[in-house]
């Protein structure tokens, strides 16, 4: 068995999507990943996720260091995206290539992602985005179109899942629980149930085609029609008007919804396991960087498009139940303060059009462990 601390695979694809899956060396404009000719599923993948200080001890165990945890060799702060070339190069010669040096080129990397990218949006460039395939397939591409309730896609790069698990979803797909066979599209700012399995397919000109048989938009409720809950104030304590609890409704309670909602972790009840969003997930792999609020952003949608089962009544509706489309989500806030996390989102709202509304959400300090009854 190696003794190896090894990146988990969750985090070599978030380390690769921060790189643009380009390599951050310095001066390397080498992409990482493309298709392959060997046949319509194979990939050529050139990067690697290496390690800042070394895995394990040992004869060419470049900057390793005795005093990190294990904890803290896996974790992506650990982990720099390079090509093969320039990953073999850094661990020739730790007297160079000092720990500093290679997080100050990954950090510069980044910062050059962030930029391009931010600059495609203020002059409007198209900038591929995510789209998601149920919890485990994301991929950067294109939306492509509609025709006979099929959504077909470009797929650039896959970020979560490969070409293997695509197919692997569709053939498992008549076993796979109605609440994971979706797909959300950043660029439209919505999401369909599917209502087959997907379909993958080479293009001649690089990248994969990808079709999704989706069913029509859910229902949506006005805002006005939201049902009454107790009021909360600021710090969620119950509002007491007149010596009884403050009762809330209709798009005044709409905000409130909102926090409450995205601040429930998925996993977090062990009555309602499905229930709930992955934001504190995609905080700890991916703040600071550009992707972190494309990632909520994608959560977002999910909630506001695709139904959940409430098991206290059997019906089913979206979460958000009154929000047809997610314009944008932005994070306003490096780091929570007292755990809330400061962004601010940008819907259609049924019977009310464009609302915008600043909100926190709840991250958790420590991972949420689901408990199964």
């Amino acid at each position: 068995m190696s003794n190896r601390d090894e990146f988990p695979e969750d985090t070599k694809r978030k380390v690769a999507l921060r790189a643009n899956h380009q390599c951050s060396f310095h001066g390397c404009p080498q992409p990482t990943s493309g298709p392959s000719d060997e046949s319509p599923e194979a990939v050529n993948m050139i990067g690697k996720a290496a390690h800042i200080h070394a895995a394990a001890p040992g004869p060419g165990a470049r900057r390793y260091l005795a005093s990190m945890s294990r904890e803290e060799r896996t974790h992506i702060n650990n982990a720099i995206w390079l090509c093969a070339t320039h990953a073999d190069l850094i661990d020739r010669d730790e007297v160079t290539y000092t720990a500093d040096m290679l997080r100050a080129m990954k950090s510069d990397h980044e910062a050059k992602c962030a930029e391009r990218q931010r600059n495609a949006l203020s002059t409007g460039e198209a900038v591929p985005d995510l789209v998601a395939i149920g919890p485990n397939i994301v991929f950067i591409g294109e939306f492509l179109g509609v025709e006979a309730e099929v959504w077909s896609f470009h797929l650039r790069n896959f970020v979560d899942g490969d070409v293997h698990a695509l197919i692997a979803l569709a053939e498992r797909y008549e076993r796979t629980k109605a609440i994971e066979r979706y797909v959300l599209v950043n660029e439209l700012g919505d999401g369909r149930r599917l209502r087959d399995k997907p379909s993958i397919t080479r293009e001649t000109t690089g990248g994969y085609m990808v079709r999704c048989p989706v069913f029509p938009s859910a229902d949506r409720i006005r805002a006005s029609d939201l049902p009454k809950s107790w009021a909360l104030s600021g710090s969620d304590d119950l509002v007491v008007q007149g010596g009884n609890w403050a009762i809330t409704s209709g798009l005044e309670a709409l905000p409130q919804q909102m926090k409450t909602y995205l601040s429930h972790q998925r996993g977090e009840s062990p009555f309602h396991q499905d229930f709930g969003t992955r934001f504190a997930e995609y905080y700890n792999l991916l703040v600071g960087s550009p992707w972190f609020a494309r990632y909520l952003k994608l959560e977002v949608i999910r909630q506001a498009a695709i139904p959940y089962t409430d098991l206290t009544n059997d019906q089913q509706h979206t979460p958000l139940r009154c929000v047809k489309r997610v314009y944008g989500v932005e994070v306003l806030a490096s780091t929570p303060t007292n755990n809330w996390l400061p962004i601010r989102v940008d819907l259609d709202v049924n019977g009310v059009g464009r609302w915008r509304n600043n909100l926190s959400v709840y991250i958790p300090s420590e991972p949420i462990i689901a408990i199964t009854l």
